[in-house]
């Protein structure tokens, strides 16, 4: 099977990696919305990531003084710790869930009371 390379504009990477961090979707969200290949977007963040320590992402950002671009580097990473605290949370509630489900279906509760003899 032969891969067809696809090249895309600058504005259009823009487009989408802007909709990806002001959305808050998901990669795989972002890339089916935006018909791209998986590992297109991942290169994308990739380079985007390496950028964004010395770069900001908007245009304007050469004439933003010394705090101001700190500022914007807060909440790029609050943003992204945001992101991060919520897929733990929804790790956590499927691991609940799984084990709700084994002591429905087994008879075993794996979790711990509280307040346990030691």
């Amino acid at each position: 099977m032969k891969r067809t390379l696809n090249r895309y504009s600058a504005s259009f990477k823009q487009q989408v990696l802007d909709d990806y961090f002001q959305s808050g979707m998901s990669q795989v969200e972002c890339y089916t919305k935006w018909k791209i290949p998986q590992r297109t977007l991942n290169t994308w963040l990739t380079s985007c990531k390496s950028q964004e320590k010395s770069v900001s992402l908007h245009s304007n950002s050469k004439h933003m003084d010394a705090k101001d671009q700190a500022l914007e580097n807060l909440c790029v990473e609050n943003e992204r710790l945001r992101r991060e605290v919520e897929y733990q949370k929804l790790r956590v509630t499927g691991y609940e869930r799984l084990l709700e489900i084994i002591k429905q279906e087994d008879g075993i509760d794996l979790l711990k009371k509280g307040g346990a003899k030691q």
